[in-house]
């Protein structure tokens, strides 16, 4: 993962080093972390887990020892971001009673046609499973989705395209039988 070289120079505060450690974890550490927390905080627990790094990096003797600290920390930070999100839950649940029928509504209908949208997905094949996957549900670019299914981008496209298209024709008639229930 990390030659000697570019570790003693991450543990001396070359910034070089330090980029060069970001860019081989960045990736997967905010695939993992959104796979434990909210997507849209999983960038932002990476980050704070890469200046935790920074901070100790003088006791790193070695890449896996950094790649553990840094998988923990995420980790850790994920579990602490969800009992937060339960105690924020626990006191938003007492302000349901003010919620009006048309919300209620319009929640049954968004839960109705994301099931049905899951539902869809689940019967593409595997490889436009995936790239949507990928591209709509983490926002992946075309590029970032090649790089981590370890395909060409204009496979991607493909997939995407085909994807897509095979969404359009199963969502269509799912849509139909929503609005007759």
């Amino acid at each position: 993962m990390l030659n000697t070289e570019t570790l003693l120079a991450f543990r001396n505060g070359d910034n070089e080093a330090f980029k060069h450690v970001f860019n081989v974890f960045y990736k997967r550490l905010c695939i993992f972390a959104a796979g434990i927390a909210n997507a849209e905080l999983a960038e932002d627990i990476v980050q704070e887990a890469f200046v935790k790094l920074w901070e100790r990096r003088e006791t790193f003797n070695h890449s896996e020892s950094i790649k553990g600290f840094l998988y923990l920390t995420i980790k850790n930070t994920c579990i602490n971001a969800y009992k937060h999100q339960q105690i924020v839950n626990k006191h938003l649940s007492t302000l349901v009673e003010g919620v009006d029928e048309k919300n209620i509504a319009q929640s049954i209908i968004e839960a109705e046609v994301a099931y049905e949208l899951q539902k869809a997905i689940q019967m593409l094949p595997l490889g436009c499973r995936k790239v949507i996957y990928l591209c709509y549900f983490k926002e992946f670019s075309n590029q970032e989705t090649a790089d981590v299914l370890d395909v060409s981008i204009n496979t991607v496209k493909t997939q995407k395209a085909r994807g897509m298209k095979i969404l359009r024709l199963l969502f269509k008639e799912a849509l139909i039988w929503i609005f007759f229930f």
